[in-house]
């Protein structure tokens, strides 16, 4: 059944695609190279930087992206939870459409349409308006990576505002100063004719597909086969009802909130595959151990705008009938003011790999040296949990408290809604040279803070399917300064002003992670925020423990030994930006150790130092300990060690020479 309702969907989506190979067909990501333009052309090359402080992490570029759209080596897209590397989004652009002469033209971030002006600055501290901000500037006037493109002769300085603490943390706040600048008639790069434009529209180009790990490739059935997009004209219950993933789900969701200005993405079921766990229903892309990988649902909020634009249209294209022509974004995409529903296939809605295209407008006049300001905010909506619906409700529920940020012109005070985060330091506890345990120790700043209420201590072994860090609570968890709280304080430090918690249940080598969270009384200003918290992961700290550095070769050792490939020290799923999987351990070293390997024949093999590790990649957030080495298993020319039984030798300048042996089983 499942492959006759995967054709049955097929043919419904040629049909109704009216099925044309379009450029985006392929996705390319923005080229990398230099830039053809006049040598004094305004034009700079295309730079980009991160916001990594909040709960949802994302690239902020100078031509007009949100996210970052690369096949390999993906930065964070709108990734949730921040430092997962669990991307959301693919790729996010805004379109501008304006009357020339009578014609419709519309520039495309996403067909290359607009350059950068300057590079992205970061913004914190006094001079930001947010906890991070950032600013850069481009233009359509010149788009040297484009071709056919008219341009409207607008100039776009861009702001991001982003904030680290629970209450506005999954979001990112955009904020678009559009000024029509005029054409370039001499073809230097810099605007010089006046033109008043007519019947002008703003539109957001949403591709998201949600979501994408590390190890999936960015064509796979996981990360764009099977999406869904849709904005919040329709009302929620007309087409909840259609999935019975979220049909008859109590939910928070009221029409008020139904006023056209939110489009949201989220996972669908791929009849064609199951689920990785086994079941039929992939909704939410359930992991091996039925974890949702991709619980959450990405949207971005048109908050608000100077003149003001109204809700226009809603409407979807697919990889293969994207526009492709100004004309044809505009008959299709912009000219037909309607807010279209889910497409259907026998009363069934079907996943695709779907855009979705949401436009305001028009203005009537925006005439030359005029400005047009529009604010947004990008989030991601996530109950980890349970998906579905309660995703979609959070979705809502960040995006009001994004308006109420801007409705008050940001004069929301981050400091009297958020304790300071606490600062975190690790460290290994010896006996005799041998680790017995990790102290975990903060700071007490935040019980300064007029609102603090306690402290949540954290632990992780790894992370989730989703990316996601499988945080438990450490010690009791929950620190309650609250009235008849009865773990209230935690254990003091070695130091004043300290608090400190030591953990015992760790095996050397394997990956600790810990975290404090300050939390707050119950706030609400004026709209609920509930408890807020710091964020998790601004207060991370990693370590692997190991012995300390040896006084003598009396102990030096491999393991594990014998070596077995699914060993839990290993990385399962090796990835472009996780990319080590094996990792043999020399332990009890001092740290002037060279490990020389060679086969039972006596050839060869490697070398490694103290040190030295095999981890690496960006989501690597630690550093090798002096009494280890780290191998592996790829020899000094690039090949997989075979198995079999291999010799160590151990060389120290200050305690001289050992030897010993291990085993590789693969």
């Amino acid at each position: 059944m499942r492959n006759l309702f995967s054709k049955s969907i097929l043919y419904t989506i040629l049909i109704f695609a009216g099925l044309t190979f379009a450029a985006d067909a392929q996705k390319t990501g923005r080229l990398s190279k230099s830039l053809p333009k006049p040598a004094d052309s305004p034009v700079v090359e295309d730079n980009w930087k991160f916001h990594k402080i909040g709960t949802m992490w994302t690239r902020v570029t100078n031509f007009g992206f949100m996210g970052d759209d690369a096949y390999e080596g993906r930065t964070p897209s709108c990734d949730w939870p921040g430092g997962s590397g669990n991307s959301y989004l693919y790729r996010g652009t805004i379109w501008l459409t304006a009357n020339i002469d009578g014609q419709f033209h519309t520039t495309m971030g996403d067909d290359h349409e607009f350059a950068p002006l300057d590079s992205v600055q970061l913004v914190s501290g006094q001079e930001a308006v947010a906890d991070e901000d950032t600013w850069t500037r481009f233009y359509d006037v010149q788009a040297p990576l484009a071709s056919e493109h008219t341009p409207l002769g607008l100039e776009i300085i861009q702001k991001t505002y982003a904030w680290s603490a629970s209450y506005a943390d999954d979001f990112v706040i955009y904020e678009w100063t559009i000024k029509n600048v005029g054409t370039d008639s001499d073809n230097d790069g810099l605007p010089d004719t006046p033109r008043d434009l007519n019947d002008f529209y703003f539109t957001f180009r949403f591709d998201a597909d949600v979501s994408k790990l590390p190890n999936w490739g960015a064509e796979y059935r996981f990360t764009n086969e099977d999406d869904h997009v849709l904005s919040n004209a329709t009302p929620w219950d007309e087409w909840l009802s259609l999935f019975p993933q979220m049909a008859n789900r109590e939910h928070e969701l009221t029409l008020d909130q139904c006023d056209s200005t939110l489009m949201f993405m989220w996972d669908g079921d791929n009849p064609n595959y199951p689920a990785d766990n086994g079941q039929d229903d992939d909704f939410g892309n359930p992991g091996p151990d039925g974890t949702l990988q991709s619980p959450g649902f990405i949207g971005i909020k048109f908050l608000k705008s100077e003149p003001y634009m109204p809700p226009s249209s809603f409407h979807q294209c697919n990889i293969y009938n994207d526009p492709g022509t100004d004309k044809e974004a505009y008959d299709r995409m912009i000219s037909q003011h309607e807010f279209v529903g889910l497409p259907l296939a026998s009363g069934v809605p079907f996943p695709y790999d779907y855009r979705g295209i949401l436009t305001f407008g028009p203005q009537e006049n925006f005439a030359a040296g005029d400005s047009i300001v529009i604010t947004a905010a990008l989030g991601v909506g996530c109950d980890p949990d349970s998906g579905g619906i309660y995703s979609l409700q959070e979705l809502v529920k960040i995006m009001d408290v994004a308006q109420f940020l801007v409705d008050n012109n940001y004069e929301v005070s981050s400091e009297a809604l958020a304790p300071p985060t606490p600062v975190v330091t690790l460290e290994p506890v010896y006996e005799e040279g041998i680790t017995t345990g990790i102290k975990v120790i903060w700071d007490d700043a935040a019980t300064f803070h007029g609102q603090f209420a306690g402290y949540k201590v954290w632990k992780s072994v790894g992370t989730t399917a989703s990316g996601n860090f499988d945080w438990q609570p450490l010690g009791l968890g929950t620190y309650a300064d609250t009235t008849g709280s009865s773990n209230w304080p935690p254990p003091a430090g070695d130091q004043a002003g300290t608090f400190q918690i030591v953990d015992t249940d760790i095996t050397n080598g394997l990956d600790y992670y810990y975290s404090v969270q300050a939390f707050t009384q119950t706030i609400n200003y004026p709209i609920p925020l509930g408890k807020v918290e710091t964020n998790v992961l601004n207060s991370l700290e990693y370590i692997s423990p190991a012995n300390a550095v040896a006084s003598t070769l009396d102990n030096v050792k491999a393991v594990p030994n014998p070596y077995v490939g699914s060993y839990r020290w290993n990385n399962p799923l090796p990835s472009d930006t996780n990319p080590w999987e094996h990792r043999l351990q020399f332990i009890n070293l001092p740290a002037d150790a060279t490990i020389k390997i060679f086969t039972v024949d006596g050839d060869y093999v490697d070398q490694i130092q103290a040190g030295q590790t095999v981890r690496k990649g960006d989501n690597f957030l630690g550093q090798g300990n002096d009494s280890v080495a780290e191998w592996d298993l790829i020899t000094r020319n690039d090949q997989e060690a075979a198995p079999g039984l291999y010799i160590f030798v151990v060389e120290s300048p200050s305690l001289g020479q050992t030897t010993g042996k291990f085993v590789i089983i693969r």
